[in-house]
């Protein structure tokens, strides 16, 4: 499968751009996956965007200056096909899964992409081996066990000095991957964890003010996580209930984005699944 970002200006030149691995992000800042530098519009990463079998899964950037237009209506996030335009200010990203019949001027050439979910022939074997009673090799009942996020409780691990400076530390990362989360959503809940040592270690040295600051930011990020989570649960139930396997792997990836620090059945269960929907995928497609 091959997939491609293309930059199109208002002055109609078009950069077209590879997608490497599994996604990608869209900015003005020079450590995105495409830099656009030049983009007045746009955030740092404004979009992340991510290849699927039927098309690619979009987001943009939380808090965003410029809204992004998908056929002149607001667009946040979701799955759009191949083809797709989105507008930001002055710029249009397409997302491709083709070559253009004639190279264009501007074109940009990267690495080739990286095929999602590859596996090797003893990998389909192990598949084809395991069967749900569709015949898909498809595991469609989830453990019962509840899986917890984050954990109960966090403690400081430093005292004095070295637990004031740990508590500024953690409260400065916790902001950078609370804001990253739109675009990782393991970052977000790793802003959770830092949010709450850094709350610890301020209750320990005696600073209550920003401890309770710490503590409120962790617990509405907390709360937007285990809501996305629910969310994404009741999403990959329907689609398995429907055999809507491309659905089903795109919420199998962002539970699993949530998830894959645990070791826990659910977490497990969704990889085996993983593996087997991106096979049925490319069989579809194929």
């Amino acid at each position: 499968m091959e997939a491609y970002v293309e930059v199109i200006r208002e002055d109609g030149s078009l950069e077209r751009h590879r997608i490497e691995g599994d996604q990608i992000t869209v900015g003005k800042s020079p450590t995105a996956g495409v830099p656009i530098p030049d983009g007045r519009d746009l955030e740092p990463e404004h979009l992340l965007i991510a290849p699927r079998g039927e098309g690619c899964w979009v987001a943009i950037a939380q808090g965003s200056r410029v809204q992004a237009k998908v056929r002149g209506e607001a667009f946040q996030h979701g799955m759009v096909a191949w083809g797709t335009e989105i507008e930001i200010g002055g710029l249009k990203i397409k997302v491709t899964d083709s070559l253009p019949k004639e190279k264009k001027d501007g074109e940009q050439k990267t690495s080739p992409v990286v095929l999602i979910g590859g596996v090797g022939i003893v990998g389909i074997l192990a598949w084809t081996m395991l069967s749900d009673p569709g015949g898909h090799g498809i595991e469609t009942q989830a453990p019962t066990e509840q899986l917890q996020i984050f954990d109960a409780a966090v403690q400081c691990p430093q005292t004095g000095a070295q637990a004031l400076y740990m508590a500024d530390d953690d409260a400065e990362g916790a902001l950078a991957k609370s804001e990253r989360y739109p675009f990782d959503a393991s970052d977000g809940v790793e802003s959770v964890q830092l949010y709450r040592r850094s709350q610890a270690c301020y209750a320990l040295v005696g600073q209550a003010e920003a401890a309770a600051r710490m503590q409120h930011e962790g617990d509405w990020m907390q709360h937007r996580i285990e809501e996305d989570y629910t969310t994404h649960r009741l999403r990959l139930e329907r689609a398995m209930e429907q055999q809507r396997w491309p659905d089903a792997l795109l919420e199998t990836r962002a539970l699993l984005s949530l998830t894959r620090h645990r070791e826990h059945a659910y977490v497990q269960w969704l990889i085996r699944n993983e593996r087997r929907l991106q096979l049925l995928v490319d069989q579809a497609r194929s």
